[in-house]
């Protein structure tokens, strides 16, 4: 198992015996989360998170990301054609 930028983490250690081997990695060097909805008084909002880079556990609040208007996306549907 790969442990990266996790509070708490066990120990890294390359044997099976007592346990699963562990990777422990201190900071995570490159993050994006994946996008989320808002909602945001009567309108929705795609947030779209920012670059990280040597992140170390959660941003609180989803402080890092950036709203987009709903006006702006396209949503598909099953009807839409992939070509």
């Amino acid at each position: 198992m790969v442990f990266s930028g996790c509070k708490g983490a066990p120990a890294t250690h390359c044997s099976n015996k007592g346990g699963n081997p562990y990777t422990v990695l201190d900071k995570s060097p490159a993050v994006v989360e994946k996008p989320y909805i808002i909602i945001d008084g009567d309108s929705f909002k795609l947030m779209v998170p920012r670059l990280e880079l040597n992140k170390v556990g959660t941003t609180p609040n989803f402080d890092n990301a950036d709203p987009i208007d709903f006006s702006q996306v396209y949503v598909a549907s099953a009807s839409d054609s992939a070509a």
